[in-house]
């Protein structure tokens, strides 16, 4: 059952608006929690997220949709540190979906499969819908020498000043690899 829950977590976590998954621990009927960003209609997710349940779970499962208490902002919540969510293969492989949050907010891209450049592009656009200033282009994506290590090194410019920017990450695919390289080059600035 493990491994059903953690392939419906994942598809959970690419609706709109979703930002976190729990389910309940019991083997009979239970229920499936989503935490989703304010603003985000319950109704829709909660539609979405039983078309999913129903392909996954057997039992009959209670979807209950929540959103975070209005108030004022705690620190890290509207600011911080941007994370990298997830780099997942979808549409049966053809759409790489990256997945960034910043404090509560999530927001995710899509790129073709197998083009390292266009999911460095899918990062930017995933940084400008969380609210980030991010005025960059993807210069390109190279594999760095086996004997440096393992990587890429992604090259980005700053389409207002022409500066470059350079980041180095790995990943457990190139697409992954390409994600990391990226933020690595533009987190400084953000």
């Amino acid at each position: 059952m493990p491994v059903v829950k953690n392939a419906l977590e994942l598809e959970l976590r690419q609706l709109p608006g979703v930002s976190f998954v729990s389910f309940s621990d019991e083997d009979g009927p239970g229920y499936v929690e989503l935490v989703v960003a304010p603003g985000t209609e319950h109704a829709r997710v909660r539609e979405d997220a039983a078309r999913c349940v129903v392909n996954h779970l057997e039992a009959p499962t209670e979807i209950r949709v929540y959103s975070p208490p209005p108030g004022p902002a705690r620190p890290g919540e509207r600011g911080g540190r941007v994370r990298l969510v997830l780099v997942l293969p979808s549409d049966g492989g053809a759409v790489i979906e990256v997945q960034l949050s910043r404090g509560l907010q999530c927001h995710s891209a899509r790129a073709p499969a197998g083009d390292t450049t266009s999911v460095g592009k899918a990062v930017l656009e995933a940084l400008r819908g969380l609210g980030v200033h991010a005025p960059y282009e993807v210069v390109g994506l190279h594999a760095l020498p086996s004997d440096w290590g393992a990587g890429l090194l992604a090259l980005l410019r700053n389409t207002s000043t022409g500066e470059l920017r350079r980041g180095v990450a790995t990943g457990r695919a190139p697409a992954d690899a390409a994600a990391r390289a990226v933020l690595d080059a533009v987190n400084r600035s953000i």
